[in-house]
């Protein structure tokens, strides 16, 4: 039987391969993506040894500082991270947000940072005050400034303090007072980060947000309660944006660091050389969320009052490189070997813990 020819047929053009579409695509809607900026991921320490080792603060990140009771410790906390990022990031600047109209010259000299409120002085490394809590207003500032100074290869930290005293325009321009809308500042959160999620993260901006202590409202007191990501204001989708959400516990009198741990604070006999600070990791992006850290802070000092030094002298305690015998502390042989190799005569006694920490 005999076989039927065949007929070969031309290859088909199949146009554009995927990877050539997706590129073309990426070049006609090139103003709504963030794919071409690629952003830096900096590591900004937050002044402490001991919390720099649980958590990985970066450029380009939303950290939220929450507190039960005032006076913990949270915006301090925000200043010595906008401190680090300058000075760890060329060209940058702070912004602070200044919602709820409470930035004493007290805190900023406690600082040691540089405050302005003349746009012309507001140069790498200092701080810019603006005094606003209009949502939008605060927006259009962070989006435009942040645009413009990634342009001119500068970066930008932002402080919003706090985001519980932000309103919208419309409700601020309403007359009279009224209680606003329900769930006001969770709507607000939400219209924050839909402005400004992406340029957070590509421009390698440092944000960082402090808020009120919020208690949930329950009718029913036996109802089971919903986990929250820290005790601040600000609805579900700010403990999801950020990076790492810190809540400050309430500080006693037992959180004292004194001359004298085994005795009562006296202001002459055993003075309080500094506090505690207890920190707990509500959420994480390193795996740490429940973790609670105790921060030692340095009474009177300007500039971070976290007290590094006691920190460093602490953990040579643990590892038994510094010896106590008394009221009498000395290197162990080891160290002041190696110290002696890079130059550095250490003292053979040192009396008092005030004087090791000096020393």
């Amino acid at each position: 039987m005999a076989k039927t020819p065949t007929t070969k047929t031309a290859p088909q053009d199949e146009g554009p391969s995927s990877a050539d579409l997706l590129g073309s695509l990426l070049a006609q809607h090139k103003e709504d993506h963030y794919n071409d900026v690629i952003p830096t991921n900096v590591l900004i320490s937050t002044g402490s040894l001991k919390l720099d080792s649980y958590v990985r603060v970066r450029s380009g990140g939303v950290v939220r500082l929450t507190a039960k009771m005032p006076e913990s410790g949270k915006t301090s906390q925000a200043f010595v991270l906008a401190d680090n990022f300058m000075k760890t990031m060329p060209k940058s600047k702070t912004l602070y947000i200044k919602a709820e109209g409470r930035l004493s010259p007290e805190i900023q000299a406690r600082t040691g940072m540089r405050f302005v409120t003349d746009p012309t002085e507001w140069k790498p490394g200092t701080v810019f005050i603006l005094s606003s809590n209009t949502f939008e207003t605060v927006a259009d500032f962070i989006i435009k400034l942040s645009k413009d100074m990634f342009d001119k290869k500068e970066y930008l930290c932002v402080i919003i303090d706090s985001l519980d005293g932000l309103i919208l325009k419309a409700d601020k321009d309403t007359k009279g007072i009224s209680s606003g809308v329900v769930a006001g500042v969770p709507k607000l959160t939400k219209l924050l980060f839909r402005h400004l999620a992406l340029p957070i993260t590509h421009y390698d901006i440092l944000l960082l947000i402090t808020g009120q202590y919020s208690a949930d409202i329950s009718i029913d007191p036996y109802a089971p309660k919903v986990p929250r990501m820290g005790d601040a204001s600000g609805g579900s989708s700010l403990p999801h944006q950020c990076d790492y959400v810190l809540s400050y516990a309430p500080r006693y009198q037992g959180d004292f660091i004194l001359e004298d741990d085994a005795a009562k604070p006296d202001p002459i006999k055993n003075k309080i050389l500094g506090v505690w600070a207890t920190v707990e990791i509500k959420k994480s992006a390193t795996d740490t969320t429940g973790v609670k850290v105790k921060i030692p802070i340095r009474k009177g000092r300007v500039g971070s009052a976290i007290w590094v030094e006691k920190e460093v002298v602490d953990m040579a305690l643990q590892w038994e490189m510094i010896n106590r015998k008394g009221a009498w502390f000395s290197f162990n042989e080891g160290i002041a070997a190696d110290a002696l190799k890079d130059g550095v005569t250490l003292k053979e006694k040192i009396q008092g813990m005030a004087a090791v920490y000096d020393y």
